[in-house]
């Protein structure tokens, strides 16, 4: 936390009642994870699917946290607390008390990140929201004091956790948010005040918790309710199939990037090379703007440079900036990560997965194989939180691979056989060098692996977080 807190402010932000500490004293630094907890820090323990934070609130003042804020269903334990510590006196410590904590964190978010009142910028989507987020902070904070949220920081904690690291000097904020249900946009969006939104594409993720693609559509589009009301404005992909669903919509006012179109800011791709890394114009309107490189590989990556160059020229940086930016950026690990190793090369996609995020990473494996001459090989895990019709997706994954003519494929996962049978019924059984191979789970696949691989394959790893892909990586 950059700048500290007056526990009064946040007993006026938070509507929390003050069990013991002087109100006129100051918190400078919170923390949600008793693991990680230093001297000092605020504990707020918040209460998820599979732990209670409350449980480590003793373990937390055994580390010299100055205080704690509990909710008020554990009441009965603040004496078990207070017993339980001899080395402190619970009148010493800042207690306080709350409905619920993750809204206590929240609201300290959202009043923070008022006081300073930076330009906000929050990037959302189906895919590609992490790397056209880092792009942009790429480009930003060449010129600009810049704060952001860092890794996969896009939920309502990590989200709050970031705002926090915000000071006076701070002139743009920029926030990855991410969405498993309806309402989650808005909410994030209201903690974070934003000015500017943009939504990269709409896909088949998490749906579970929706019915369907026009569900999600609509989920993503709460980002426009803050804007409106900010007077803001929301970047929309000009060629995503959802884009004139949104806008429509929305009352904000909108602006479209996109591939080779008369719109606000575009691209035209040019040549690639052996790594499947685009050249491409950026232009606004009809106006070249600047001759770009991207330095990670992928068609698709092309709409998330020119999304954050969208709103970079939005902002009024120069074209030199920008390029510098793109070309310049430090892509996060395991998206489109390319890897060498034992005369193989290994595209590391792991991070997570959607049926939208699957075939864009395979179209980068085709392409590259076909740059460099090389055997291409799919790993492919499990998708989660698709739904009822799961097993349906796997398959068309599993069809668009062999669509692709990509020459192997090991299915990984309890879901992943249906991508198995998806390839099967479509393969071309007259083309000798296809392969596909299905393993229960990443043991089953370890001692198998050495035999399936040649030298000078090309490997796509990629699966939901959950399966933990790049465990795979060390067994190539």
């Amino acid at each position: 936390m950059k700048e500290k807190l007056k526990i009064k402010d946040l007993l006026s932000w938070t509507k929390c009642r003050l069990i013991s500490g002087n109100p006129e004293k100051y918190i400078c630094s919170i923390s949600t994870d008793s693991r990680t907890i230093k001297n000092g820090d605020f504990f707020i323990p918040i209460t998820g699917e599979n732990y209670n934070g409350h449980d480590f609130i003793e373990a937390s003042l055994r580390k010299n946290a100055c205080g704690f804020v509990f909710e008020s269903k554990y009441n009965e334990k603040l004496k078990l607390w207070e017993k339980s510590i001899k080395t402190k006196n619970l009148n010493d410590l800042i207690i306080l008390k709350s409905q619920n904590n993750l809204s206590f964190l929240n609201n300290i978010a959202y009043n923070y990140i008022r006081k300073f009142k930076p330009t906000v910028i929050g990037i959302t989507g189906s895919a590609g929201k992490t790397t056209a987020k880092n792009l942009l902070v790429n480009i930003l904070s060449k010129k600009r004091k810049i704060r952001f949220t860092p890794g996969n920081y896009n939920t309502e904690i990590g989200v709050s956790k970031s705002i926090l690291e915000i000071d006076s000097k701070t002139d743009i904020f920029i926030a990855e948010l991410g969405m498993r249900g309806k309402g989650q946009i808005k909410l994030l969006s209201d903690i974070c005040n934003l000015n500017i939104g943009a939504i990269t594409a709409i896909g088949q993720s998490h749906l579970a918790f929706f019915k369907d693609l026009r569900e999600i559509a609509m989920a993503k589009a709460e980002i426009a309710e803050v804007l409106y009301r900010n007077n803001g404005v929301l970047f929309l992909n000009n060629d995503d199939q959802f884009s004139d669903f949104i806008e429509k919509k929305v009352s904000c006012k909108t602006i479209r990037f996109g591939r080779n179109n008369n719109i606000a800011f575009n691209f035209i791709e040019k040549n690639t090379d052996d790594m499947g890394r685009f050249m491409f114009d950026l232009l606004k309107g009809s106006k070249k703007i600047a001759n770009i490189k991207l330095n990670v590989p992928g068609y698709h990556n092309l709409y998330n440079a020119c999304c954050a160059a969208a709103i970079a020229l939005y902002l009024d940086v120069d074209s030199k900036t920008i390029k510098e930016g793109i070309e310049e950026a430090i892509i996060a690990s395991s998206r489109m990560e390319i890897i060498k190793r034992k005369g193989k090369i290994i595209i590391d996609d792991c991070y997570n997965a959607n049926p939208l995020s699957v075939k864009r990473a395979v179209d980068a494996l085709v392409l590259i194989s076909k740059k460099r001459n090389m055997r291409s090989v799919a790993i492919i895990g499990d998708m989660l939180e698709l739904g009822s019709n799961s097993s349906g997706l796997h398959r068309e994954i599993g069809g668009y691979l062999s669509e692709k003519k990509v020459d192997v494929l090991i299915a990984v996962g309890n879901l992943a056989g249906d991508v198995c049978k998806g390839f099967k019924n479509n393969i071309n059984f007259n083309n000798s060098k296809i392969r596909y191979y299905y393993f229960r789970d990443k043991e089953e696949l370890s001692g198998k692996i050495g035999n399936l691989l040649k030298n000078r394959d090309l490997i796509l790893i990629k699966g939901s977080r959950a399966n933990r892909m790049e465990d795979i990586i060390n067994l190539i």
